[in-house]
């Protein structure tokens, strides 16, 4: 009588079954994690603005002289001191670019053709030194899709306060913007 030895491994039918659960789950997880990964993006994006407008905020307090906060390409920044002096350090004392973290972000300012943001030396928002309008709120949405994404916005108070919210939040809610 002849032995049958311990066969180890899988078979061709249980590798296939495999993959096929495999690639069904993939499936399904896929459209969730694109949509995740739009918000990152969208996150991002606010969260660099947002810092880099309180940077701006500080640096006037600080130096007591006008700092502009002013939106590059995308989602990119700059942070100038508005008239230098020979002590002030070479401008910009800080900038961003679109590609750090953000690359597929649209941003909208608040008037239309804002891009810029002057913090006087009380930390208030003040004319821009060339006369522009002035930014009192920013929305960023994804360049990807415009369904599932959640939306972030930045507003600028009239005593330069700097708050994120979300625009699509029901009033009352601590997030939303109103």
């Amino acid at each position: 009588m002849l032995k049958r030895g311990l066969t180890r491994g899988f078979t061709m039918i249980e590798v296939l079954i495999g993959i096929v659960v495999l690639a069904i789950l993939l499936g399904l997880g896929a459209p969730s994690f694109m949509v995740w990964m739009q918000n990152v993006q969208i996150r991002n994006a606010a969260d660099a603005v947002l810092n880099g407008m309180q940077l701006a905020r500080t640096e006037a307090i600080r130096r007591n002289k006008p700092v502009q906060f002013a939106l590059s390409s995308g989602s990119g920044w700059n942070i100038n001191i508005v008239k230098p002096s020979a002590s002030d350090p070479a401008n910009p004392i800080q900038k961003r670019t679109a590609k750090e973290g953000s690359a597929k972000v649209d941003v909208a300012a608040t008037p239309g053709g804002a891009y810029a943001v002057t913090f006087d030396a009380m930390g208030g928002p003040t004319t821009n030194a060339d006369g522009s309008l002035t930014i009192t709120a920013l929305d960023f949405t994804s360049q990807v899709s415009t369904d599932a994404p959640r939306p972030l916005r930045i507003v600028v108070s009239l005593s330069g306060t700097i708050r994120m919210c979300d625009p699509k939040a029901p009033a009352g809610d601590t997030r939303a913007c109103s």
